[in-house]
């Protein structure tokens, strides 16, 4: 950036010439693909009906299982109960003498009680028999008959002196309650086992079938929740893939006030951002397009070569801070035998000192056409550029014209870093510093023309004549020190006799090694014309 005299710099960096176009779409790293999907994936609401169907069916289970455990014992006790109830009953009825005194009239009392007993009860069989275990009477007129019974444990029957087996009657399996009748003999109450057993299967099936229902409309309920439940989760899927599919203006409708609420109104946050983020990429993308466009403008503005000047050795060097920037050199064809050179700064980087610099280029070319004198080319810059420069902007510039026959030169400085000139003939660096203010600074002219003065001298064999933009004698160090006037003039005495390509390199190899890690904030410029 350009400074009017006694003006500062900040703190450059060196590290690249003209910017190459960039690639605004390249990924600065490897994409991460996702695994594809099978094609096949189960709803979420399956697996929740699934999960809740296992679970009622699960519970139901172990609860038709305790039911039919708890029902066949309660069942169990309500018969051996009953049994118990039965057989003490009968035995109360039956008077012990008719036992052991038994005639046909007897037998037959006993047969009619038991039969009108039975009648009542539904029980498959009540059998009297005497101490002998001899049948005395029976309602089936069965006579009993030598089998092995298995005694069924139960303490209350214990207590209550009733025993409980079971055995096989004509291949009935029967269950039989014995009662003692005093000490005369005994009273045997019989039930099917089977009737027991139909019994506990009903409730085996009932209970089941309870089960089975509840199952199924467990199922059911689950299946209607799960699908409730998932609802905003399938909308917010819909969401998903509309935004995958580029639509960041999308909004989800999900407006419930739980979780999942608040994760679509996360999501529609999200999407806004995204939606946000994105025209900012493409504004920067298209920013670094324009940019690119620029820099391959601007070097094509820059001198392509360097001139073939007889009896001259030329070397030059350019490095902007940014893509675009505001530093300037060119070589104009005056006529055949001159040669002017200048070397610009604009007050600016960027896009900003771009646009002036261009403006500076073409103004410079057409004044400077056929126009021996430096001091009216520039001032006739000055009026065409100071009226539509931007306040607080101007332009610095050293411009030279260079008679290639005699060697003489007419220098103008308009504001700019004072030229170096290593004088053969006085052995020692001379600043060249004529009058002049900044182009751009005095808007109507006249201030700007009788301030501009020009210098002349001619180069003798071995001078060295040195431009420069403040780039480099400002170029800072890490703790802030500047490069410095005295620094370049030294560098510049000790290479006086290399060529002027040797001469530029090991300043700005100086320059590097000076500037370390700092970064470069303004452009560099640099030319040197040596005469040979």
């Amino acid at each position: 950036m350009a400074h009017p005299p006694g003006a500062r710099g900040r703190r450059p960096q060196l590290g690249r010439a003209r910017t190459p176009d960039r690639d605004p779409g390249r990924s600065t790293g490897g994409a991460r693909h996702s695994r594809p999907s099978s094609g096949f994936s189960i709803p979420l609401a399956l697996k929740f009906t699934a999960l809740i169907a296992v679970l009622v069916i699960a519970a139901m289970a172990w609860q038709a299982m305790t039911a039919i455990e708890k029902g066949g014992e309660h069942l169990e006790t309500e018969i051996n109960e009953n049994g118990i109830a039965q057989a003490l009953a009968v035995a109360g009825l039956i008077a012990p003498d008719s036992i052991r005194d038994v005639n046909i009239e007897e037998q037959k009392k006993l047969n009619d009680l038991l039969k009108n007993y039975s009648r009542n009860a539904k029980l498959l069989d009540i059998v009297v028999m005497n101490r002998q275990e001899e049948i005395v009477a029976s309602v089936r007129g069965s006579t009993r008959r030598s089998v092995a019974a298995k005694r069924v444990p139960y303490s209350k029957a214990d207590q209550d002196g009733v025993t409980i087996s079971e055995f096989e009657d004509n291949r009935v399996p029967v269950r039989s309650f014995s009662a003692n009748i005093a000490d005369a003999g005994k009273v045997e109450i019989l039930v099917s086992v089977k009737s027991i057993q139909n019994s506990h299967d009903d409730l085996s099936q009932s209970l089941t079938t309870v089960t089975i229902i509840a199952s199924i409309g467990g199922a059911f309920a689950a299946f209607l929740l799960a699908t409730f439940l998932t609802r905003p989760i399938r909308t917010l899927m819909r969401d998903l893939r509309k935004v995958s599919m580029g639509d960041l203006q999308h909004q989800s409708q999900v407006n419930s006030s739980d979780e999942l609420g608040n994760l679509a109104r996360i999501f529609n946050r999200m999407t806004m951002n995204l939606h946000t983020a994105q025209a900012a990429k493409l504004a920067q993308r298209a920013l670094e397009h324009e940019l690119s466009l620029a820099t391959s403008i601007q070097s094509g503005l820059l001198p392509s070569g360097l001139p073939e000047l007889p009896g001259f050795d030329l070397a030059a060097f350019y490095l902007s801070a940014k893509e675009v920037g505001g530093d300037y050199y060119d070589f104009l064809q005056v006529d055949g035998n001159t040669m002017g050179i200048v070397v610009a700064d604009v007050s600016g980087k960027g896009v900003p000192g771009s646009l002036v610099m261009t403006m500076t280029r073409s103004l410079l070319h057409m004044a400077a056409k056929e126009n021996l004198s430096p001091e009216k080319t520039v001032i006739e810059v000055n009026n065409c550029l100071a009226p539509d420069m931007n306040p607080g902007m101007f332009v610095t510039m050293a411009y030279l014209v260079l008679n290639t026959l005699d060697r003489k030169v007419r220098l103008v400085r308009a504001g700019h870093n004072a030229p170096l000139l290593y004088s053969a003939r006085h052995g020692k660096v001379i600043d060249l510093h004529p009058k002049g203010i900044a182009i751009g600074l005095d808007r109507e002219g006249p201030l700007f023309s009788s301030q501009l003065e020009t210098q002349k001298f001619t180069l003798q064999p071995g001078d060295v004549l040195v431009l420069y933009t403040d780039g480099i004698v400002e170029g800072k160090d890490p703790h802030g020190n500047d490069f410095g006037d005295e620094r370049l003039q030294r560098l510049i005495f000790e290479t006086r006799d290399r060529s002027a390509q040797e001469i530029l390199d090991t300043i700005m190899e100086d320059l590097r090694v000076h500037q370390e890690s700092a970064e470069q904030s303004d452009d560099i410029t640099l030319l040197v014309l040596k005469s040979c």
